[in-house]
């Protein structure tokens, strides 16, 4: 692996016929979620906390109600955490209630009725992390931040050749490369067409190589490296 870039990751080649593959088959192949529409810090927030360990489409009728009932920031902040959790609950996994109902009542205090659209100033808050708060600075805002989850870690790692495993998404290499590939002129595209192609294409299991628009421009090791 090179290293000549701010990024510390040296494939432009291989980056940029990613970028132009992503972006073509995202045009014809996208998945249509509300959350892509009307993308406020606070809605891109609910979101991610939905999102986390669960898939889209399962997602998609509990956020709608959610958003229904609470609006905005302000609102969700004046409702009782009980409630907030049991909005939640549907989803399951307990702890990820909790979380949201803390990150609504602390965003509120520190922030009132506007949550910024700042990496630093989210991650701070309860349940927000790296990826919530990058989420929220890329889709909410434009910003060239990487999303690192387990999903986007299995392209990347696929598509150029870099191990892969529970500790990869920690790892100096790959947050390098999942930073030097994002594209610069859309970042919100670019990561929605990502995790698309996770979701639909790129899969854990028997991935549909034959389907890919990466492994069509002969980009992706991973599928040369199998004969596709």
């Amino acid at each position: 692996m090179g290293v000549s870039n701010e990024h510390g990751y040296d494939d432009s080649a291989r980056i940029n016929a990613v970028r132009i593959a992503l972006r073509r088959w995202y045009e014809s192949h996208a998945r249509d979620f509300p959350w892509r529409h009307n993308r406020t810090p606070y809605r891109t927030a609910i979101a991610e906390l939905m999102l986390r360990r669960t898939r889209a489409e399962q997602v998609t009728p509990v956020y709608e109600a959610f958003i229904a009932a609470y609006p905005t920031l302000d609102a969700a902040a004046h409702e009782d955490s009980a409630t907030i959790i049991e909005r939640f609950r549907p989803l399951g996994l307990e702890w990820r209630a909790r979380d949201a109902a803390a990150f609504i009542r602390e965003a509120h205090a520190q922030y009132g009725r506007n949550l910024p659209a700042d990496a630093e100033a989210v991650r701070r808050l309860p349940g927000a992390g790296d990826y919530v708060s990058s989420a929220i600075a890329c889709f909410s805002d434009g910003k060239n931040q990487p999303l690192i989850d387990t999903n986007t870690v299995r392209v990347l790692g696929r598509v150029f050749g870099v191990r892969t495993d529970g500790e990869a998404r920690r790892r100096k290499a790959m947050r390098s490369l999942a930073a030097a590939a994002v594209d610069p002129d859309d970042p919100a595209r670019y990561h929605y067409a990502l995790i698309d192609l996770a979701a639909r294409i790129c899969r854990p299991r028997n991935p549909r190589c034959s389907e890919c628009p990466i492994a069509s421009e002969a980009a992706c090791r991973f599928a040369s490296d199998n004969g596709v």
